[in-house]
């Protein structure tokens, strides 16, 4: 059956699968639905995607080679990414099934399926798919080059001294801290913020960005040239950010 146009246009959904005849058929189908479609025949390339962006959802081969689509994964959620991810396996039984869905798979279908069905889950998870946000630890501050970040003080600290940020500030900076190099879009931010309003008719992000930006070079003349605006997207932390425990 041929897929009718999904509710998710301009989705972005990656596809890791090492058969490359199996990678074509599901690029072609994916795009079908309106999706923007990423494939990758191994996982480490599409590690090296996720410096510069992220999928809305995840189709991910089980048997992979030189590393399982298992290993993958949990890697992938130890490093704190919570994209939605639907894993496909030529492995079946009950028990392959409970072991994919406990290393963090969302979904888990067997090979070969039908393509309405793979549709229809991949619809779900899109509906339902949670924040992209990872998990910051209690009592975490982080260092970026000479400006330290302590979230539960709301304040930054460098060379020129102090700035303190609002909780809304702190939340959206955490967040660019979990991930640095990622690229969050302005929906994302939002509401990390707490911010209800269309993030496609407002300057209110862009403003909060500026502020942060004028705080962190009051702290240490340059820092503010970390936060990134990615056109037509988003915004990045363009810096290495080491997680420390507060003292």
């Amino acid at each position: 059956m041929e897929a009718g146009l999904s509710r998710h246009d301009n989705t972005r959904v990656w596809v890791v699968e090492d058969d490359a005849d199996q990678l074509v058929l599901l690029e072609r189908r994916l795009r079908g639905c309106g999706w923007s479609v990423r494939g990758f025949g191994e996982g480490e390339a599409m590690e090296q995607a996720l410096r510069d962006d992220l999928p809305h959802v995840l189709i991910l081969d089980r048997l992979l080679p030189r590393q399982s689509g298992t290993h993958l994964l949990q890697r992938l959620r130890q490093k704190g990414y919570r994209f939605p991810v639907l894993m496909l396996s030529a492995l079946g039984s009950a028990d392959e099934r409970i072991t994919g869905l406990e290393t963090g798979a969302d979904d888990y279908m067997a090979k070969p399926f039908l393509w309405r069905e793979l549709q229809l889950r991949l619809e779900r998870l899109l509906a339902d798919r949670r924040e992209l946000r990872p998990q910051r630890s209690a009592n975490q501050i982080f260092r970026l080059g000479h400006v330290s970040f302590d979230p539960s003080q709301l304040l930054l600290e460098g060379p020129g001294g102090q700035s303190r940020l609002t909780r809304g500030d702190s939340s959206l900076l955490s967040l660019l801290c979990l991930a640095p190099g990622i690229v969050f879009e302005r929906d994302q931010l939002l509401q990390t913020t707490g911010s209800l309003v269309d993030a496609n008719t407002t300057s209110t992000l862009a403003m909060r960005i500026s502020k942060l930006r004028k705080l962190l070079n009051d702290c240490h003349p340059g820092s503010g040239e970390m936060l990134e605006a990615v056109r037509g997207r988003g915004y990045r932390l363009n810096s290495p950010v080491q997680a420390l425990p507060a003292p």
